[in-house]
């Protein structure tokens, strides 16, 4: 079977996740510490995946391509009600719960050009719909900050006009930021950067910093920590190369992957204050 992109329940003691369940066609499973057997959420032949848990309720955001390119819905964890919430025309993509469970941030569009928008009200998904971003540019994998009042995201927005250079903008989650322009590119925390599209920037606990990993070959890919409000970065030593994929948890621990004999290892660290 191929198992990825976990999400946990509230209490941490349930996790939804995507798998082929060894079959060749993805579905949402549901699984719990104590080892038992998983449960199957979804049944479609088309995918189903990217699932995010709500922190406040069994409510299950989760990407579907059973009504076209790629549509979001919740699924209650409990009663397996379906609710679809946008309606096609454009891939939705990775939508993330806000820490209050009561919004959704995603990321929309097409080929090379998607953009953010959050959903205040799942009971009106259309009606709600707050643009943060809408541009030229590519902006993937929106990260609420713990406090809910930001979301970071990746853009290939950059001085040098490189889309292949990414960097990491900070806007209010409200949408009271400009949502192009100069305006909006003035809200980049860091340049260059290696983008981690499975989970998106690692927000630091205290909402004002977050760790990233810059894209400096000649350096072996250091890992960084930015202060979101000055905008200064400061390395954070690890003594480890080729780094990417890093998270941070809720009491401040840094979890990443780096190259050791060419193959990939997880590492854990603290940062001293």
């Amino acid at each position: 079977s191929y198992n990825a992109g976990i999400s946990w329940s509230p209490r941490e003691d349930r996790f939804v996740f995507m798998s082929n369940g060894g079959e060749g066609n993805y579905d949402l499973y549901a699984g719990d510490m104590g080892g038992k057997a998983v449960t199957r959420l979804t049944e479609h032949k088309e995918k189903d995946g990217q699932p995010d848990w709500s922190p406040a309720s069994n409510a299950v955001v989760f990407v579907s391509g059973r009504s076209g390119k790629g549509d979001l819905y919740i699924i209650d964890s409990v009663t397996r009600v379906l609710t679809r919430l946008t309606q096609g025309g454009k891939e939705y993509l990775y939508p993330q719960w806000s820490p209050d469970g009561k919004r959704i941030a995603f990321m929309h569009g097409n080929n090379e050009n998607h953009d953010i928008a959050v959903i205040n009200d799942v009971a009106r998904p259309t009606e709600s719909v707050k643009v943060i971003t809408a541009w030229e540019h590519d902006d993937i994998r929106p990260v609420w900050s713990p406090d809910g009042r930001k979301i970071a995201f990746y853009s290939n927005a950059n001085p040098a006009g490189d889309a292949r250079i990414w960097s990491i903008m900070v806007v209010a989650a409200d949408g009271s930021d400009p949502v192009a322009g100069d305006g909006l590119a003035a809200k980049a925390v860091a340049v260059d950067v290696v983008p981690d599209v499975e989970r998106g920037p690692a927000w630091m606990p205290d909402s004002s910093r977050i760790v990233y990993v810059k894209n400096d070959r000649q350096e072996y890919h250091p890992i960084y920590v930015v202060n979101v409000s000055n905008r200064t970065s400061r390395l954070f030593r690890t003594d480890t190369k080729m780094n990417h994929d890093v998270v941070c948890s809720s009491d401040g621990t840094i979890a990443f992957r780096a190259q050791v004999d060419q193959w990939d290892q997880i590492f854990v660290a603290k940062m001293k204050e």
